[in-house]
């Protein structure tokens, strides 16, 4: 029985402790409230490079008619994350009277230019409008689609994953990357030292595997740049002519 009593004034003190931290946290919310202590809110926005701030700024503003603590964070990250060219956001306060919007944007991979449209997408195959600022912005190769049924063939999704794969397994070659050209399900790559390279539509990243090798074979003695033409149509080969040299 007298455990039982000892048990019964602990549980007692914990939940008056509990209340009394309750009564002191709401107080303190409702005084800070009364002086306005959270109500000047600064805004700061990180990580675009892109995006203008003021666009961002104007989704946020309607949310603040209510003091910082009372901001509601999820619904301005939902808004600005529908934002073209926002790929992530992350929104903390910093008390007494910060509000930081930490943006990650997304990154063209390529121009394509098809139906007499034009429209960037990243590496994830996700499609952004491509106006004047954004293609002075982002330099990127240009990829131009001949035929309209061809667009169907390949799909938005099998033009990500090649230039993801060149990013990232073959930077050299995305690196000095300018055009290229599907027509007949043929893909012509032209770099910036005017070398055409041509490769069917169907198996790309094996033959860009068998370019990787060769190029890795020749080297250091020869350059895809120093050659006019490389031609990967037929399987396991390649075929090339070399830039003539003079001297």
């Amino acid at each position: 029985m007298h455990k039982k009593k000892e048990m019964f004034s602990h549980i007692i003190k914990i939940i008056g402790i509990l209340f009394f931290l309750f009564i002191f946290v709401l107080s303190i919310s409702r005084y800070s409230a009364i002086i306005g202590l959270f109500n000047d809110i600064d805004i700061q926005i990180k990580g675009n490079n892109y995006v203008d701030a003021t666009k961002i700024e104007r989704l946020i503003y309607p949310h603040l008619n209510s003091s910082l603590l009372s901001v509601a964070l999820k619904d301005i990250q939902e808004e600005i994350i529908a934002l073209n060219y926002i790929e992530a956001v992350q929104i903390s306060r910093v008390l007494p009277h910060t509000l930081l919007i930490h943006v990650v944007e997304r990154v063209p991979a390529v121009l394509i230019n098809w139906d007499d449209k034009q429209i960037f997408m990243d590496r994830k195959g996700i499609l952004m409008p491509a106006d004047n600022k954004a293609i002075a912005t982002f330099p990127v190769p240009v990829l131009t689609i001949i035929e309209k049924d061809e667009f169907m063939d390949i799909s938005i999704r099998n033009i990500a994953q090649f230039f993801k794969y060149l990013m990232i397994e073959y930077p050299f070659f995305y690196n000095n990357l300018s055009e290229v050209i599907i027509k007949t399900r043929v893909w012509t790559f032209y770099s910036d030292n005017n070398t055409r390279i041509y490769a069917l539509n169907s198996d790309l990243f094996n033959q860009f595997k068998v370019l990787q090798n060769f190029e890795n074979t020749v080297y250091p003695k020869r350059r895809i740049q120093d050659y006019s033409y490389i031609d990967l149509r037929i399987k396991n080969h390649v075929i090339v002519k070399e830039k003539h040299r003079q001297g």
